[in-house]
């Protein structure tokens, strides 16, 4: 891809990401004003609309921050999977009604949620201009999660899909959870192909840092980390 497609994509996906994280943060503190029915709906279900608003700020902040990329993916499959990813579980709203649990799971898929959300979060502030959702090599970061695991941010955005699927349970929520990570272990693929192209020490940091789940032995010496 040439320098001027990739300003143009650049551009277009900024545009894209912060317009949309706008729209969900502005429709869910219009929603907490017009209808006040939190106190009804209990402490924690506020805290993770709280949660919610904090993970898609922290999105759009590192999305208009970001540096330029150094090297893109090749083809549009990247593309294509890494928005999947990104946007599938929006089909929920489209989904018939969820099986009616107990309360108790209710509440543990809360709470789930706002770990995810909120170790997302924190994931996208150790990335911080390094941040993309399309396949990109902007910089290696060496700090903190991302020398335990090559993944982190997948990590803890799979713990808020295991709770949004025990929230809303059904088989349809199931096969969507199961689609969306094949589509993230896809992505995960295409973004170590360009970070391995981009950055000659990946490689030897792929062989001792395990994948997405944390502590399992590796063969090789710890290497620096990467965004």
């Amino acid at each position: 891809m040439s320098n001027r497609h990739l300003i143009i994509a650049d551009v277009m996906g900024r545009i894209g990401i912060c317009s949309y994280s706008i729209l969900v943060v502005w429709t869910k503190i219009a929603r907490t004003i017009t209808t006040g029915d939190y106190p009804s709906r209990g402490v924690v279900f506020l805290i993770a609309e709280i949660a919610a608003i904090l993970f898609i700020g922290m999105m759009c902040v590192v999305t208009l921050t970001r540096m330029p990329q150094v090297r893109s993916a090749r083809g549009v499959e990247p593309y294509l999977t890494a928005m999947g990813g990104t946007f599938l579980f929006l089909l929920i709203a489209f989904l018939p009604p969820p099986m009616v649990l107990p309360d108790t799971v209710r509440l543990a898929a809360m709470v789930l949620m706002i770990i995810g959300f909120v170790s997302s979060a924190y994931m996208l502030a150790i990335l911080g201009r390094s941040f993309s959702i399309a396949p990109g090599a902007r910089a290696l970061v060496t700090t903190g999660p991302y020398s335990i695991v090559r993944h982190p941010l997948y990590l803890t955005e799979e713990i808020f899909i295991i709770g949004m699927i025990l929230f809303s349970f059904s088989p349809w929520t199931v096969f969507l959870g199961i689609v969306h990570w094949c589509l993230q272990l896809r992505r995960m693929s295409n973004e170590e192909t360009v970070l391995r192209a981009a950055f000659p020490d990946y490689r030897s940091y792929a062989e001792c840092v395990p994948k997405v789940i944390p502590f399992l032995p590796m063969r090789g010496k710890r290497a620096t980390a990467t965004g």
